[in-house]
């Protein structure tokens, strides 16, 4: 896979995105740090940088690994919560929720300013089951990106 907004990628490694150059690994076909390096211009004189020496890196188990396939990300809250949802089920997901990262990151989640990875969206749908809601949870749109 070629990607070809190379100014993505620099505004990526310019905000603080790690790249990585570990040539001899084996998931760097599919690894998005990998791809993000390889097409790193010269321009960009400093950006973040996996340690290749480092002895989880480079191997098939990479703590550090990203797939390079976008992934489906959740967008907004606001009609999540539905009428005919018990009143208890909005607080203890919402307080839920915000245990879990901090008010502020719910209300942007909530608010469609910080897309909801999928590991979160499962995570808020098991918040939902715990506190007795058994029908499908949707958010209020989706879009396709990288898992950065």
């Amino acid at each position: 896979m070629m990607i070809k907004n190379q100014a993505l990628f620099i505004r990526q490694a310019r905000s603080g995105y790690t790249v990585c150059y570990a040539a001899d690994c084996p998931l760097r076909q599919q690894c998005l740090r990998w791809k993000v390096g390889q097409q790193m211009p010269p321009s960009v004189s400093t950006y973040h940088c996996v340690n290749p020496k480092h002895a989880s890196v480079a191997t098939d188990k990479c703590p550090l690994y990203r797939n390079d396939q976008k992934v489906r990300f959740a967008k907004g809250m606001l009609h999540t919560f539905t009428n005919n949802m018990p009143r208890k089920v909005e607080p203890t997901v919402r307080n839920g929720m915000i245990s879990r990262s901090c008010s502020t990151n719910y209300f942007e989640y909530r608010n469609s300013t910080r897309l909801i990875p999928p590991a979160l969206q499962d995570a808020i749908r098991q918040l939902f089951r715990a506190n007795g809601w058994t029908q499908d949870i949707s958010f209020d749109g989706y879009v396709e990106d990288y898992d950065w």
